[in-house]
């Protein structure tokens, strides 16, 4: 039987509670998070405590933050200009924003698939994910922190199913699932904005 390993596509229906044991997220068995394993898809606790288990097998794996979504950080929170969200429209407290990065400029979007919260880059590099923590007359606050990070978490996880991956997925490092959209996105830029106005403000939204 095959078992939760490298290279694997590994599905997983999961709760996940904080420190206080309120669950804070919650992905059925019938609709299972799919990952490849061993490839910086989840974070580092998580994967320690799935590794050389079989479908089939429950999992209960305590996750401290340091091994999860690091600390609390002051710096990745921003204060931005109204002016720079004047074409996403209506903005509400909670409200995650995109930030698509290029050699030539930055620019924030609405996130098209906020499920892929796992990624370890949101951990160790720069963030990519901006949540909207405060509205003021002329100001934003946004703030680049993973929404768990600082936290000690538990995971309540059934293995649903082990797979040998796609050429395609041994590639990207990502299941099919959550690539065969891609390519359908423009170049990053707004067509009704100018590209003149663009670069007022050093960073771009849409």
């Amino acid at each position: 039987m095959e078992t939760v390993k490298k290279n694997k596509k590994v599905s997983i229906g999961y709760s996940l509670m904080d420190e206080n044991g309120a669950i804070i997220e919650e992905v059925p068995e019938a609709f299972p998070f799919v990952y490849m394993h061993g490839c910086d898809s989840v974070i580092q606790g998580l994967e320690n405590a799935l590794e050389g288990h079989r479908v089939g097998d429950h999992v209960i794996a305590h996750v401290p933050y340091d091994k999860g979504y690091g600390p609390y950080r002051k710096d990745l929170i921003i204060k931005v200009s109204k002016a720079e969200l004047r074409n996403i429209g209506e903005l509400w407290l909670g409200m995650e924003l995109e930030l698509v990065r290029d050699s030539n400029f930055t620019e924030f979007t609405i996130p098209e698939d906020p499920r892929e919260i796992y990624s370890k880059s949101e951990v160790e590099e720069d963030p990519d994910i901006y949540t909207i923590k405060e509205i003021q007359r002329d100001t934003v606050t946004l703030d680049g922190n993973h929404p768990f990070a600082g936290k000690d978490l538990t995971f309540e996880v059934t293995i649903v199913d082990i797979t040998e991956p796609s050429i395609t997925e041994l590639e990207t490092g990502l299941p099919d699932e959550y690539t065969e959209d891609e390519g359908d996105e423009n170049d990053g830029f707004d067509e009704d904005f100018p590209e003149d106005e663009q670069n007022n403000f050093g960073r771009h939204w849409r």
